[in-house]
């Protein structure tokens, strides 16, 4: 006989004795604390549906219609022997198509989007496209770093040298049995140590107020007009991944060096220019989980959402309604140009979702953001929107509609940029846009290099059989981390308790919430039935039977794995 098992004592059995555990407070961000329950209207895509035909249309070599095929073969052996394959930033950019001139972004975000939807893309007919990303991996002019095309030099911006590195390590990190493409990593976070010591001369920790850094003049470099400080996020993970895969402690070393530069700047000065924050904030409440250490959680969370930064003010969070539409949730300029990105929307809810197993003080905040992205991102597909609301609905080689625009903005009344639009786009917005038909780069604004992360997104969001309540999974993108145990939140946008279907799969076990510190189904298995409190989350893990539960200092295990901190 099935029974619901709700709110139960957890014992834990410690050398006889049995410790009671308190229902842990949660914790706001402010700027989700003003986002609506539920978002209106609500319409959810099936995000794990788009990514996996995204997949099929990008590889597609044989695929016939106008700017088709996307894929082509590079055989310029520029980094590697072997070919390697090129996919557009944009459907119909002007200048890359069958060069070896095309961005790692589209390449990396498609590998491994595909691969966290469960895509072998090592080998898909006997191809193994992951390993073909070696082209990236700058040696040949001697920059010895993963870069954003073939053949870069640094110096430009720090965002496009160090977040291919970091795509670069994620592929790794799934693709484990691919040892030459660790060492790769391994280099790469190598050379990125060097450069992390070189911002460190006479310093306690490095300083990254600067745009990029100079190979040839070892030393930072500004161009008159921005920094990138959050710079030492991306790092920071990237060497915490480089430690992870190693166990060399440089690595760590660099790691906490560059959380030292984030820990110690003022709460006002926001570092975070375009991509890397979440991964420092990530950080910051997973070392203080595994490690102990003590950074300052909620401010370095606020900084990824608020949008008070000091070299790119407004970058951040959106939590704003743009004509009939809810669009909060989305990420990018908030503020004067109000402009989302696809890209960013979809790594900062890879970032950010896992946290939760490491605090789950932030259960109801994460659940009630990703709720209200998820039903937002709708918006940067052409078939959420009519013809006059975006710029490329002429093109119809996309009749799924699984490539999405690069952005969405409130209005075109910004300066200039759009003006070749006005008259042609003539309803109340919001625009499904991009950057490139107006620059006359592209021949749409169809964006691969945004799109192909979608996969991140369809990884983590699925729905149940409650209108409104996701089930987000916590370890897809909880990289070099231990995911063997499952990991799920639901976030309920009801004022009134909601029950869910929960799949407990095909083995006993028991359904531990790390919010209540509670087992809410106990030696149960298949289909079962889950109360989600009013306006509240569930952080859960689901514990096979056979592990014991245990509690160990301020950890509390399954067998050796651990399932919850409990704080200092």
């Amino acid at each position: 006989m099935k029974n619901l098992f709700l709110y139960s004592s957890l014992l834990l059995f410690v050398s006889g004795s049995v410790i009671a555990q308190k229902t842990i407070n949660q914790i706001d961000i402010s700027v989700v604390a003003a986002m609506p329950n539920m978002p209106t209207p609500y319409k959810m895509k099936n995000w794990k549906q788009i990514g996996i035909k995204q997949d099929a249309f990008l590889y597609d070599f044989n695929a016939k219609g106008a700017l088709l095929p996307l894929i082509w073969w590079d055989d310029s052996h520029v980094n590697m022997p072997g070919r390697s394959f090129g996919l557009p930033s944009y459907v119909g950019s002007i200048r890359q198509k069958g060069t070896n001139e095309y961005e790692s972004l589209p390449v990396m975000g498609s590998l491994l989007g595909a691969s966290l939807l469960g895509i072998d893309k090592s080998n898909v007919n006997g191809v193994d496209f992951v390993g073909m990303t070696k082209h990236f991996y700058n040696a040949a002019n001697g920059a010895n770093l993963i870069m954003n095309k073939g053949n870069l030099k640094m110096g430009n911006t720090f965002w496009y040298e160090i977040w291919p590195g970091m795509a670069f390590s994620m592929l790794v990190d799934q693709y484990p049995a691919k040892k030459d493409l660790a060492e790769i990593m391994q280099k790469n976070a190598a050379h990125w140590l060097d450069i992390i010591n070189n911002l460190s001369v006479n310093r306690p920790f490095p300083d990254f107020n600067f745009t990029s850094y100079s190979l040839e003049q070892k030393k930072g470099v500004y161009n008159g007009v921005w920094h990138e400080p959050d710079a030492a996020a991306g790092l920071a993970w990237l060497e915490f991944t480089a430690w992870k895969n190693s166990r060399d402690d440089r690595y760590l070393k660099a790691s906490k060096a560059c959380m030292a530069f984030l820990q110690y700047r003022p709460a006002k000065e926001g570092p975070f220019y375009e991509v890397m924050m979440p991964y420092g904030a990530y950080l910051a409440v997973r070392m203080n989980a595994e490690l102990g250490t003590s950074y300052d959680e909620i401010k370095m969370l606020n900084w990824c959402f608020d949008g008070n930064n000091s070299d790119r003010d407004g970058w951040g969070v959106i939590s704003e309604r743009w004509g009939d539409d809810d669009v909060y949730g989305l990420v990018g300029q908030k503020k004067e140009e109000q402009y989302a990105f696809a890209m960013n929307t979809y790594s900062h809810a890879a970032a950010l979702v896992p946290i939760v197993k490491y605090n789950p003080a932030y259960s109801k905040t994460i659940g009630k953001w990703l709720l209200n992205l998820a039903n937002a991102s709708r918006l940067f597909y052409a078939d959420e929107h009519p013809k006059n609301r975006q710029t490329s609905g002429i093109w119809q080689g996309d009749p799924d509609h699984v490539i999405s625009y690069e952005g969405l903005r409130k209005d075109l009344d910004h300066g200039n940029d759009f003006a070749i639009f006005k008259g042609i786009l003539t309803d109340k917005g919001p625009y499904a846009v991009g950057d490139q038909v107006k620059q006359y780069r592209s021949m749409t604004d169809i964006c691969i290099y945004g799109s192909a992360w979608v996969g991140m997104l369809g990884a983590i969001v699925d729905t149940t059989n409650v209108k409104g309540i996701l089930k987000l999974d916590c370890n897809k993108t909880d990289f070099y981390a231990d995911r063997s145990i499952p990991s799920y939140l639901y976030y309920n946008p009801y004022k009134e308790v909601k029950t869910v279907e929960i799949d407990l799969g095909n083995g006993v076990v028991d359904v531990y919430d790390r919010v209540s510190k509670k087992i809410l189904i106990k030696h149960l298995t298949g289909k079962q039935k889950l109360a989600v409190p009013a306006e509240g989350a569930l952080s859960l893990a689901l514990i096979p039977v056979t592990l014991k539960v245990l509690k160990r200092g301020n950890k509390i295990l399954a067998g050796t794995y651990i399932i919850d901190y409990l704080g200092k």
